[in-house]
């Protein structure tokens, strides 16, 4: 399936046409005149647009309910589910995809749990859960704006690969992923897309200056600066569980991430008490049974995300931060414990005025990777695309 694009033969007809659609795509009910105002454009020019919208399926004019004397006016409305966007989640040990219609709302998640296998099978099984979503909400092709990837690992842009993942895939080409699909495909970083979803769901204003931090398997994060994710020179931004540290006692050299990701918390505990567990959610139980070790690993843990967050708002100096992902989640269930090192940091934090927010919303990968067509679909082209 080709995207659906507007020619870009003339600049100007495509401006007028994504900006009307950006107006209509945030819900309101406008009339003809409404949008000639707004967006400081003759009423004919709106005419045509909105005749060439309505053609396509994507709006339609209704009466309005108001009613002040002689004709009702015709509003003009989005068709929220004319187009739908997919998003796929890719980790170790499961796929997740999510259908998302324009006014950015989660139709369907579906996800299958997987074995350890090659990435091919990985997308395989997802595109098997794409075909049973869109046959459960009765979904055309010509409908699909594209499919999103979220991938767990450092994607390089200028490369074209994906050069590492938590997975042990290394050096994999983005051609080879975009040639197992018909439809147009994105492939982002997890943490970016979860920046992404975390920004649509959590209402954040449009232009804010976000930091996400996500700690899963791995910590990794994601930069909103003035309305728009930083992804660096190269698509590398956010590797923070990558920062090194150095331990003051031993002066053994750690990462972020060697002490604070789903993995690193169960093997510090197995190393700690001799112990074997299996998975987080074993860890998990062991906090929540006042178990002295890993109640100790966890808040060192914590001390190391305060840490991190501090020395990144320094460099970045911005203040509103978001920390999500399964570790994020508990460590917000873990009140009492988070509450009493923010006061015991808080001369440290407390002056920098952060506004730092733990994140329950679940499969941010997923519902991110589903908002880059939506995105794409509202953006207005650069003259020099």
């Amino acid at each position: 399936m080709n995207k659906r694009v507007i020619p870009k033969g003339n600049l100007i007809k495509e401006t007028n046409y994504k900006r009307i659609l950006q107006l209509i795509g945030k819900g309101e009910h406008l009339t003809k005149l409404d949008i000639a105002y707004t967006l400081k454009i003759s009423i004919p020019t709106v005419t045509t647009n909105i005749n060439d919208l309505k053609q396509e399926g994507i709006i339609e004019e209704v009466e309005s309910d108001i009613y002040t004397g002689g004709r009702k006016p015709k509003i003009i409305k989005l068709i929220p589910n004319s187009r739908i966007s997919i998003g796929m989640s890719i980790s170790k040990y499961k796929v997740v995809v999510v259908f998302t219609n324009l006014l950015e709302e989660t139709l369907l998640i579906k996800e299958h749990e997987c074995e350890r296998g090659e990435l091919d099978e990985y997308i395989a099984q997802g595109k098997v859960l794409i075909q049973e979503g869109m046959n459960e909400l009765n979904i055309e092709e010509d409908a699909i704006l594209g499919v999103g990837i979220s991938i767990p690992g450092t994607i390089n842009q200028n490369l074209g690969v994906i050069e590492q993942t938590n997975m042990g895939y290394r050096e994999i080409s983005l051609e080879h992923i975009y040639n197992l699909f018909d439809s147009t495909i994105y492939i982002e970083n997890e943490a970016n897309l979860s920046l992404l979803a975390e920004k649509s769901l959590g209402k954040y204003e449009d232009g804010s200056n976000l930091l996400y931090i996500g700690i899963n398997e791995g910590l990794g994060g994601g930069i909103f600066v003035n309305g728009d994710l930083f992804t660096g020179t190269s698509g590398r931004a956010g590797e923070f569980g990558r920062m090194h540290f150095r331990e003051r006692e031993t002066g053994k050299q750690y990462r972020v991430e060697d002490y604070i990701s789903t993995h690193s918390l169960v093997q510090r505990y197995i190393e700690k008490t001799g112990n074997e567990i299996k998975g987080f959610s074993k860890f998990q139980e062991l906090v929540q049974e006042k178990n002295k070790e890993a109640i100790t690993i966890l808040i060192e843990a914590i001390e190391v995300l305060l840490m991190t967050i501090y020395n990144l708002s320094m460099v970045l100096d911005i203040q509103k931060i978001i920390v999500g992902g399964k570790v994020g989640r508990f460590i917000k269930e873990e009140e009492e414990h988070l509450q009493n090192l923010m006061n015991q940091y808080d001369d440290v934090l407390g002056k920098l005025d952060l506004e730092i927010h733990f994140s329950d919303i679940r499969n941010t990968t997923a519902i991110g990777a589903g908002l880059l067509p939506i995105v794409d679909f509202y953006k207005i082209n650069n003259e020099n695309e």
